[in-house]
């Protein structure tokens, strides 16, 4: 304990000495401002005393000369009013009526001479003068020498009296300024001319000094002045002194004003001067009424000495009064602050035992000195919330321990993630850059520089709008980075084509972020790229592929018919004709079937490159399937096509094929069709074209055909027009019904499976066979829309029949052109889905035929149909000598034995014995056996000896409509 004391006093002892050499006491700093403040008051408030007298003054003294100015005019108008009287007194003086009346100088002259030294000494007049009232001068006498300009300001006056017969009263400034008064004579009533009586203002002078004890002087207007005996002028001012109350002593005023002020004007506003230890206000005003503004002036000056020394006695008494409250409230504060502040000093040199984590030496400290008063106050509060603080500190301390023992493994981990994230840049398959706000490259990962040929030298400081290859389609990427710079978006997304530092080009998916900084060397958005320039060339090989045939390089069938059908409208706008040019390869099939289709392939492919090597430049050629070849020549006539279909001809007769010692002669029949002549559409000018093809072919193989209006392939074009419209029409009107004839089982000879064929409906209501209708549908394109339909209603009709557990199969049949329709199998994949089919209970039939068109194509979409786990039967079998080889390359379940073997078997050894063979080879292959054209009971017979497994025919049940067979199944 004596230990941790002499610590605590250790401590406060360094602190002391720290802050004695620095410390002033917050009470004397107290004192010290309250006085500083308290000085400030009272010399504000002085000040402001002081103007506030000084603005009375000059109130008082505004409308003190008001008052002059009007007393002014008032003791002017008196003298006016006296000169009234004189003149009514004047015609009633002894001898002045008749004199008047006469009009005779003489006679007024000696009648009115003795009276004019009376009015000159009693009444102060200056001037008298008698006019006819022609305006002209009978007689007068003056105190004053002649002037031009007095007299003829009175002529004007005159001449306006007695034309007005009105009297006026000018006051004319020429020496010095007298007051006159003129009015019309009257004697006895009569008008005898105009009297003129000029008074000096000297009454004036006398009488202001008398009302208000300040001088007052007339100042006249005199630019240039000759001095006479006892005149006064002023050059600075370019005045003459007229006249002037207490003369002697205000001239000495006057000449020090001049000095002081030499501008007028300033006593036109009222100053103020010092004479001789008297201070003395000064103000000019107008001298109101004379002839000419500004040529006389009245000054006062006025002693206002008293008014000064009253004002500063009281501002003395003010400073005095507050300089006493200022020591008084000093040594009041000073005893009032001094205790609380030796309090506050002890706490305050305590705290710094606090800092250095002596929180019990600080509390015991404070508990040492602190005692409880009666009535708290700050000091004590303030003494609780330190030992209050202590205590949390304390706390905190202990937290900050802990807190710093996580910190520092939040550091080791946050290294580890560092080394992570810096390893995870430098590995990731991505270029990942930051930039700064002005858009300059800073970082670059080793990915990047990899892939960008760039060492992090090199990209550093770069903008990266210079790394990308400048594109029309994007001229606002530059706009839309300064957005994200700017932090108007947050992302932006888009592929550009960036320029390595080797010159190769790569494609690049940009992502660019926004991150935020404070400064612009700070990164303000992250960049990552993704290298999708391998997948753009595959992108771009896969459009090549949409368009061409990979085998042959040519247009497929769909772009194709898209040049087609640009032609055709090209040449109906501009009148220029063109021809299609359609042909197969004869004997393809035997070549394929007797070589492999390795050489069908090279066969197409040396038929592709004679056909690049035969036509023009403009034409176009398309491989549409299969063998099938076909080529547009714009701008060409009939002849001209016929001389190409020539030349491929020969050309194909000059090629051969040699194939493991087999050398095969490629031979063609060519069909032309001219356009717009003979089809203005696509699915037209292509049936033309095959119908001219089919004519070639029954002319004789390794042919052309042009087609004719005039022969029988309009008449076939006819018909293929005829059916279009009605397989459109049934399309649109949903026309088609389903018939379903049934399969017996040879075991027991029940029915549990049906085939299902198809039906069109005419627009006058006649039942069609597909083989009406399946031609023409195939050749305008439109048989897989029917293949789509039939599809949906048998899986439909198979959904219905099968739905209260029924086990009834269905068997659906698939033109020759289905291998060839990408969108089959998502219809058949989507429908089972839709409609919660078995996929078991169904069965597809294919013929020969139509496998022996696209083999890879059937093969593969038989394989991915039997995936969903439907069945396949093979149509028509035993009619072509290459049954054997599709049976064993066709994943099919079973086979059909075509009816021509069946119908006649009975009354047939030959059939017989084929229909035995056939069975015993799908046998030994694992395939079930059906024949049809089963139309009697003896061939029933021999077909259940043969081991066959299923029979179809009229002997079984005709086909019938859904609501025929499977009404009493859907109840």
């Amino acid at each position: 304990m004596k230990q941790s004391i002499l610590e605590k006093n250790t401590q406060i002892a360094k602190f002391d000495h720290g802050a004695s050499s620095r410390f002033a006491s917050l009470k004397w700093k107290i004192s010290l401002l309250s006085s500083i403040i308290l000085l400030i008051v009272v010399t504000t408030f002085s000040i402001i005393n002081y103007q506030r007298f000084i603005d009375n003054i000059d109130q008082q003294s505004d409308l003190q000369y008001q008052r002059y100015a009007k007393e002014v005019e008032k003791l002017i108008e008196q003298i006016s009013s006296s000169s009234h009287q004189l003149i009514r007194m004047i015609p009633f003086l002894k001898g002045m009526d008749a004199a008047l009346s006469a009009q005779n100088n003489e006679q007024i002259a000696n009648a009115f001479e003795h009276h004019w030294q009376l009015l000159q000494l009693q009444d102060g007049i200056e001037a008298v003068r008698f006019y006819d009232q022609s305006n002209q001068l009978l007689i007068g006498w003056d105190s004053f020498e002649a002037d031009i300009y007095r007299d003829t300001l009175l002529l004007k006056h005159v001449r306006e009296v007695n034309l007005y017969e009105q009297p006026a009263n000018p006051l004319i400034c020429i020496e010095s300024c007298i007051q006159y008064t003129i009015e019309p004579l009257l004697v006895e009533g009569i008008r005898t001319g105009t009297i003129v009586i000029g008074a000096s203002l000297a009454d004036v002078f006398l009488g202001f000094k008398r009302t208000f004890g300040s001088d007052i002087g007339l100042f006249l207007k005199e630019k240039k002045y000759t001095i006479k005996h006892n005149d006064v002028w002023f050059p600075d001012w370019e005045i003459r002194l007229a006249a002037l109350t207490n003369r002697d002593k205000n001239l000495e005023i006057l000449y020090q004003t001049v000095e002081e002020y030499p501008d007028l004007a300033k006593l036109k506003q009222g100053i103020q001067t010092e004479w001789n230890k008297r201070y003395q206000r000064i103000k000019l005003f107008p001298l109101q009424g004379i002839s000419m503004t500004d040529q006389a002036h009245l000054v006062v000056i006025t002693d206002i000495t008293a008014t000064i020394e009253a004002i500063r006695d009281s501002i003395w008494r003010i400073v005095i009064i507050g300089l006493i409250g200022l020591i008084f409230s000093e040594i009041l504060l000073f005893a009032i602050l001094s205790k609380p502040l030796s309090r506050l000093k002890h706490i305050v040199f305590t705290l710094p035992l606090l800092a250095g984590g002596s929180f019990g030496i600080f509390r015991a400290t404070l508990s040492s000195v602190n005692r409880k008063q009666w009535l708290k106050d700050e000091i004590d509060l303030l003494y609780e919330a330190a030992v209050t603080l202590s205590h949390k500190l304390e706390k905190l301390e202990d937290k900050v321990v802990y807190r710093t023992k996580l910190l520092v493994q939040q550091r080791d981990e946050l290294s580890k993630e560092k080394d992570f994230i810096a390893h995870l840049l430098d590995t990731a398959q991505v270029i990942v850059l930051t930039q700064n706000v002005k858009g300059k490259i800073i970082m670059l990962n080793a990915y990047g520089e990899m892939l960008m040929r760039y060492t992090e030298e090199e990209i550093q400081g770069r903008p990266f709008l210079e790394i990308l290859l400048p594109d029309s389609e994007q001229y606002n990427l530059g706009q839309y980075l300064e957005e994200i710079h700017s932090g108007r978006r947050e992302q932006l997304r888009h592929e550009a084509i960036t320029l390595c530092n080797d010159g190769s080009k790569r494609h690049i998916v940009w992502l660019h972020s926004r991150l935020s900084w404070q400064s612009e060397a700070d990164p303000s958005v992250l960049s990552v790229g993704l290298d999708i320039t391998e997948y753009k060339r595959v992108e771009g090989h896969l459009a090549w592929l949409a368009d061409h045939d990979p085998l042959t390089n040519l247009y497929n069938r769909r772009r194709f018919s898209e040049e087609l059908e640009h032609m055709i409208n090209w040449a109906e706008r501009y009148q220029h004709p063109g021809a299609l040019l359609f042909f197969d390869l004869d004997r393809f099939k035997y070549i394929n079937d007797t070589s492999g289709h390795q050489a069908g392939d090279s066969l197409l492919k040396i038929v592709a490159d004679m056909l690049s090597h035969a036509i023009r430049a403009a034409d176009i050629t398309g491989r549409l399937g299969g063998d099938e070849f076909a080529v547009i020549l714009p701008e060409i006539t009939a002849s001209g096509a016929i001389e190409v279909a020539k030349k491929i001809l020969l050309r194909l007769s000059e090629t051969q094929l040699t194939v493991n010692g087999r050398t095969y002669k490629i031979a063609a029949s060519i069909g032309i069709a001219l356009f717009p002549e003979h089809g203005n559409n696509v699915h037209d000018l292509l049936a033309a074209a095959d119908l001219a093809m089919y004519q070639a072919k029954e002319i004789g193989r390794g042919t052309w055909h042009l087609f004719s209006n005039d022969d029988q392939t309009r008449e076939r074009m006819y018909t293929l027009v005829h059916w279009k419209e009605q397989i459109e029409y049934a399309n649109l009107n949903d026309k088609y019904l389903l018939y379903f004839q049934p399969i017996m089982s040879l075991r027991d000879r029940t029915i549990s499976h049906y085939e299902v064929l198809l039906r069109m409906c005419g627009k006058d209501g006649t039942i069609h066979s597909p083989a009406a209708f399946i031609a023409a549908a195939e050749h305008t394109g439109l048989i897989h829309e029917i293949d789509h339909m039939v599809l949906r209603k048998a899986i439909a009709q198979a959904a219905k029949i099968n739905k209260s557990g029924n086990r009834i199969r269905l068997s659906i049949n698939l033109s020759a052109h289905a291998f060839n329709d990408p969108g089959l199998l998502p219809v058949i994949r989507q429908e089972l889905m839709d409609k919660g089919v078995d996929p078991t209970l169904l069965m597809f039939e294919i013929t020969e035929t139509a496998a022996l068109d696209n083999l890879p194509g059937t093969r593969n979409l038989l394989r991915e149909i039997k995936e969903l786990g439907c069945g396949f039967v093979l149509d028509d079998f035993g009619v072509g000598f290459s049954s054997f080889y599709y049976l064993r390359e066709l994943p099919v379940d079973a086979v059909k034995i075509d009816g021509s073997f069946v119908r006649n078997l009975a009354s047939s050894p030959a059939d017989q014995i084929l229909v035995k063979a056939l069975c015993s080879v799908a046998r030994g292959f694992g395939k079930k056996i059906t024949a049809e054209f089963v139309e009697n009971e003896e061939v029933l017979v021999l077909l259940e000896k043969m081991e066959v497994d299923f029979a179809q025919g009229y002997h079984i049940g005709k086909s019938s409509a859904a609501d025929e067979v499977f009404g009493s199944s859907e109840d």
